[in-house]
């Protein structure tokens, strides 16, 4: 690994980095203040929270508190980011050609061969390898307020429909307070029908424009989400034939995908990395069925197998950093990862830093689920962290900067409404290249996550016609 940090590696390209000022404080407070009024006065705020709960549709996989003070996002800073991400997401589709290209990369990453294989099949198949949806999960770095992008989610980010929906039912709780929100930013204002434009634009890019799609949203039988079962339920409101299907269930014939017997012409496959890479590794006959599917049918699958096993997998992050293989990298790329990314490296032997500062460091397993994959040194005993050390060394894993985030007020609405500073996330959503919308995630706990006993907040982007600017 080499040093494992070298201090002027942490803060390189600071200054060059996206702009300070994303969050507006002055809106934030201002609208806190007027929340915790609406509960002295009148009816109170909580049945205003269960009430606009009520009225929404599903917008939770778990449910949380619900604040109703949004992350207030300034307008004209979130264009000059959002233009900064889409180049990330860029980046990260180049990381995923030199993959393909490279076999010292291939080694260095040791996916596996279930892994090559699909992404093989892909490659002889002439598929599309782009990065349809991607959330990229940051900090706003305590102190500075400067974005620190911390993980890729380039499989099937879990919030690209419930996100637009808590933004929704939050602005319907301000609504019934009587608190106006500030005009929001057309161009990121969420859509809940994004996710079903993206696939329907990657059928059309595939050469496919059949009159009514029919979309396979892939989970394991009896696992089904609320978010899977209900972006089916959206799709088939918006005209569009649409199903919860077993990836076991999908059969190849006649150059078609089947589900039964409904051709199947686009799925996006709701099962996150680690779960799918476990199911096709340890079931060879899966892993045939979709070999097969990606060579002798005209499925389109959403994301990629290469976006979801190389731009998903945390080793990215390093790789992008890491001196051996500089070389694929120009001068812009060195600029933009030092500006958004905390330095990381692959764990390698050379541990004894890591080990004896582990209050600076993030260990991180390539894939995750909720957080799990996950171990931040200063929340650990050192004997736990000595052994995740130990862990991680012996198989690919990485060591990543500690960034502190930020506090944000959330407000709890359960008697009087008081308000709690907690640490937060800003998550973005780029589709099909474009920032499509933001979200957040707040906790008090050291792993920012909802399942880790944290919560979302909603995201306004307020105009950036405020501020003179236009929006990205």
């Amino acid at each position: 690994m080499g040093e494992p940090v070298a201090h002027e590696a942490v803060d390189a390209g600071e200054e060059d980095g996206p702009p300070a000022g994303l969050i507006d404080w002055g809106t934030a407070l201002d609208m806190a203040a007027r929340l915790t009024r609406v509960g002295r006065g009148g009816q109170g705020l909580a049945p205003l929270v269960a009430e606009a709960r009520g009225a929404a549709p599903v917008f939770q996989n778990k449910d949380h508190p619900l604040s109703p003070l949004p992350l207030v996002v300034n307008g004209a800073s979130a264009a000059r980011t959002a233009r900064r991400l889409e180049a990330y997401v860029r980046l990260l589709e180049k990381a995923v050609r030199i993959y393909r290209q490279d076999p010292e990369v291939r080694r260095w990453y040791g996916l596996g061969q279930a892994a090559d294989a699909l992404i093989d099949g892909e490659t002889e198949a002439g598929r599309d390898t782009r990065i349809h949806v991607c959330r990229l999960d940051g900090y706003l770095q305590q102190g500075s307020e400067r974005l620190r992008v911390l993980e890729n989610n380039a499989d099937a980010p879990a919030g690209t429909l419930f996100t637009p929906r808590v933004h929704s039912v939050v602005a319907a709780v301000l609504e019934r307070a009587g608190i106006e929100l500030p005009p929001h930013a057309h161009d990121v204002a969420p859509d809940g029908a994004a996710l079903l434009d993206v696939l329907t634009a990657a059928l059309s890019d595939a050469g496919r424009l059949p009159g009514t799609p029919c979309v396979a949203v892939l989970q394991p039988r009896g696992k089904e989400n609320r978010e899977s079962r209900e972006m089916a339920a959206l799709f088939r409101t918006l005209d569009v034939d649409a199903l919860v299907v077993d990836p076991h269930e999908l059969t190849a014939s006649g150059g078609h995908a089947w589900a039964g017997r409904r051709r199947v012409d686009v799925c996006w496959n709701k099962i996150n990395t680690v779960s799918w890479d476990r199911m096709v590794s340890d079931d060879p006959e899966l892993l045939k069925r979709w070999l097969g599917l990606l060579r002798e049918t005209d499925l389109v699958h959403v994301n990629s197998f290469a976006a979801r096993y190389v731009a998903e997998n945390k080793l990215t992050l390093a790789l992008l950093q890491e001196e051996e293989f500089a070389h694929h990298f120009d001068e812009d790329d060195r600029d933009l990862t030092t500006g958004l990314l905390p330095w990381a490296r692959r764990l390698r032997a050379d541990t004894r830093r890591v080990l004896d500062e582990q209050h600076r460091y993030v260990i991180k397993e390539p894939y995750d689920i909720r957080g799990d994959g996950v171990t931040v040194g200063r929340a650990v005993s050192h004997s736990a962290w000595s052994e995740a050390v130990a862990s991680a060394g012996r198989q690919p894993a990485i060591v990543q900067e500690y960034v502190a985030p930020s506090a944000y007020p959330t407000v709890r609405t359960g008697g009087v409404p008081r308000v709690v500073a907690m640490p937060f996330s800003l998550d973005t959503y780029v589709l099909r290249g474009r920032t499509a919308f933001f979200g957040s995630k707040a906790s008090l706990r050291e792993r920012v996550n909802v399942f880790q006993g944290g919560q979302k907040l909603a995201v306004h982007v307020t105009s950036a016609a405020r501020d003179g600017e236009e929006s990205a």
